[in-house]
């Protein structure tokens, strides 16, 4: 029936005419029952809808994987098919752009003249004004052709979003973003490096607002850049495409030199091959450099890289740096390798950011994942070498989470019940990133210290939650005591499980907030204590009724008190109202205090029970010292004993129950009973 109606709940909601003003209001005709009846009914239909979410999420994940490789595939072939146009555009254009053509071989012409001086000048240039950009540098032969500001624009809205600095290289193009507060000659920060090869340009017709702007295609992403005019954009697409071309020129003839070169080791005698000079030629001493990169599958690698991160597939994207790391590792340092070296760094650099925005937390991204989560992109992350980088974001995002989750607690009810519900989510969650964290990083120890930093901070933030909610209203000692004694619990049995002990953090930072309520509670019971003193007339109990008195003695029975051996008649006690209330309170004092026992906190606790007895005793003493009460000595010398034999026997046994020494001091105000004894007699006579 229950499923049924979740069901029917379902199609009501689900109904395209649905109100949820008229349904709220027909709901709370019934009352508030059943307003929580219905609260309840939606938790679990939102809870199934979920599951059945992420069911279909994962069922559907393989044809996902499918659709987006069939997607990459035909983004690959848009770009080429737009690079084999936009060449032919040129050719076809070629007799009317001979003067710009001039411009834009000037630099050839000059690095032909000193290639050498012109690439270290280049070089120099790119140091100075970009920060950031020594890696790109560091490839032999890659000089600088052209470079000027640009404005990012976005696809979309056709916005400015920001100022980019531009610098063409011989073999990719590098965006640098303009420093706000520039210091000294550096201008620029490097933003990234996108190899020619993966490039294509699309020209964009001015309309409206766009104007000279061209876009960029950048496998996986696409940007839209604006130049100054319509002459520095028709200088850039040009250069552009010149470029490519040299490129893809110099790139065709290195390979046929390397495949003639193989050809003849491979039809010439070992001997002959040794006593063959060595030629002075570029071409060749190519061919020979980049031996160990003909094969196949590393001419394919930066490709299939681009596919793997494009499709989110990091375990693979890792699993071919690795690979291809080990195969490179045997190889010569020259200059052919170092430039190869330098593009899977750059997309290294890719998957190292894709790994890192799983980590990292954003309003649009989910918080409901749990470490496991977040294990896979660390493993990833560690493989790649980056242990520090994985161990912040790791521990970043577990906060993200452990705020979240306190967040949608809501403080409905009872002070014990939000606390509970508190330490029922902070303590799982901080055991299970101890866990997880603990089998991500097993073999980096440096990470540990980091581990212990971070848990310490989050339980300050919790006690400090902890704190505002117990100690900042005007909760009773048994409130604080229940839920002190709650969060010890999930202390020990959620965090000392996996040996990650920090009790130690919790009672330091409660301690002072505990010693000023147990002082303010000594203080309130002296008084309640002198106030109702003042009104104690050593009159026995008289309960009116039979059923009145076994009321009274049930209540007294529940708080650890059996005052049946006092019991007169039908409905008197033979002990005052004022020694029985007094008796109550002290045993629940008594309870709640032991509940907050530290070794910190004993002396404090001893004093407090001492004084509120003190304080009770000194009532007896100044009774019997009063001539209005000198016919009642006996009653009064009856109460105090209860007070002092009786009453404190059940204190020490609730010492005794939580393994505490009996202190001193309460023993010495149990034997006070023969004092009052002797001041009876005294004031009799």
């Amino acid at each position: 029936m229950e499923g049924r109606g979740e069901h029917g709940l379902a199609r009501v909601l689900s109904k395209q005419d649905f109100d949820p003003d008229h349904f709220v209001s027909k709901q709370a005709e019934n009352g508030e029952d059943q307003l929580l009846i219905m609260k309840q009914k939606i938790q679990i239909l939102s809870d199934e809808t979920a599951h059945a979410l992420k069911h279909n999420v994962y069922k559907n994940y393989s044809q996902f994987i499918e659709t987006a490789k069939e997607i990459s595939r035909e983004m690959y072939q848009l770009s080429h098919i737009l690079t084999e146009e936009k060449s032919l555009m040129s050719s076809m254009m070629e007799m009317s752009l001979v003067s710009d053509k001039a411009i834009v071989e000037q630099p050839k012409e000059q690095t032909q003249e000193n290639p050498e001086e012109d690439t270290r000048k280049n070089l120099a240039f790119l140091l100075e004004k970009v920060e950031g950009c020594s890696s790109v540098t560091e490839v032999p032969g890659r000089h600088l052709i052209h470079n000027g500001d640009l404005a990012e624009l976005d696809a979309e809205s056709f916005t400015q979003i920001q100022k980019v600095h531009a610098f063409l290289l011989n073999d990719s193009l590098m965006i640098a973003t303009w420093l706000p507060n520039r210091r000294g000659p550096v201008r620029y920060r490097f933003q990234g490096l996108y190899e020619l090869d993966s490039l294509a340009i699309v020209n964009v017709r001015d309309a409206g607002p766009i104007k000279n702007a061209f876009k960029i295609l950048m496998f996986p992403d696409a940007k839209m850049y604006q130049a100054d005019g319509a002459k520095a954009k028709r200088h850039w697409l040009d250069i552009l495409e010149e470029t490519k071309k040299a490129k893809a020129s110099r790139d065709k003839q290195k390979k046929e030199a390397a495949i003639l070169l193989a050809e003849q080791q491979a039809h010439t005698p070992e001997e002959e091959r040794k006593s063959f000079p060595i030629e002075d030629d570029s071409e060749t001493m190519v061919a020979i450099e980049t031996d160990c990169l003909n094969a196949d599958w590393i001419q394919e690698l930066p490709e299939d890289l681009d596919m793997c991160i494009a499709q989110r597939d990091f375990e693979g994207a890792v699993d071919l740096v690795e690979k291809v790391n080990e195969h490179l590792k045997d190889c010569p340092k020259v200059p052919v390798v170092k430039e190869f070296r330098s593009r899977i760094d750059n997309r290294i650099k890719q998957l190292t950011e894709g790994l890192m925005g799983e980590l990292q937390v954003s309003p649009e991204r989910s918080l409901r994942g749990g470490p496991r989560a977040a294990r896979r992109a660390v493993t990833q992350l560690i493989r790649l070498g980056k242990s520090a980088q994985a161990c912040d974001l790791f521990l970043k995002n577990r906060s993200a989470i452990i705020k979240y989750n306190i967040r949608q607690l809501k403080f409905e009810g009872a002070t014990t019940l939000y606390i509970r519900r508190l330490c029922d989510v902070f303590f799982p969650c901080l055991s299970e990133t101890g866990k997880e964290f603990t089998k991500a990083f097993q073999d980096h120890y440096g990470c540990m210290s980091a581990f212990v930093v971070w848990a310490k901070e989050e339980l300050e933030m919790c006690v400090n939650t902890f704190n505002r909610h117990v100690f900042g209203g005007k909760s009773t000692l048994t409130v604080i005591s229940e839920c002190v004694q709650t969060a010890r619990q999930h202390c020990d049995e959620q965090l000392c499980s996996i040996g990650f002990d920090v009790s130690f953090v919790f009672e330091d930072t409660i301690t002072p907030e505990l010693e000023r309520v147990v002082q303010e509670n000594r203080d309130q019971m002296i008084e309640g204590i002198k106030y109702r003193g003042n009104d104690d007339k050593w009159r026995k109990m008289n309960h009116l009724k039979e059923k009145e008195c076994s009321r009274f003695l049930e209540e007294m029975m529940s708080a650890g008190l059996d005052l049946k051996p006092y019991v007169e008649s039908d409905c008197f006690v033979a002990l005052t109202m004022n020694t029985a209330q007094f008796a109550k309170i002290c045993m629940t004092m008594t309870r709640d205090l032991l509940t907050l026992h530290t070794l910190e906190l004993s002396p404090l606790i001893t004093d407090t029970i001492t004084e509120v007895f003190k304080a009770q005793l000194l009532h007896f003493e100044d009774s019997l010292k009063n001539p209005d009460f000198k016919t009642e000595h006996k009653f009064i010398l009856k109460n105090a004993k209860y007070i002092l034999e009786t009453l404190m026997k059940k204190v020490e046994e609730q010492f005794k129950t939580r393994s505490i020494s009996f202190p001193k001091q309460l023993v010495s105000v149990s034997g006070k009973y023969k004092k009052l004894e002797s001041l009876s007699k005294s004031s009799g006579s």
